[in-house]
């Protein structure tokens, strides 16, 4: 839909793993192993996300690239 880029994601790195961690905090009890059993989960889910935005806009380069040539 191209609300926003790879490339734009990519760079709001730093903030997503603090922010993954604020959301660990406010949402488990306060010990740390809590915390982080909610929140490295979700930043592994945010890269997996960048690595399937980088699949697909591959594939619709390719794509593309293919019917420029037809």
């Amino acid at each position: 839909s191209g609300a926003t880029t790879v490339e734009s994601l990519s760079k709001k790195r730093p903030y997503i793993v603090l922010g993954c961690f604020v959301v660990g905090m406010l949402l488990t009890p306060p010990d740390v192993i809590s915390q982080s059993l909610l929140a490295i989960p979700m930043y592994l889910l945010y890269e997996v996300g960048l690595l399937f935005g980088r699949l697909v806009r591959k594939r619709r380069a390719e794509a593309d690239a293919e019917d420029q040539e037809s």
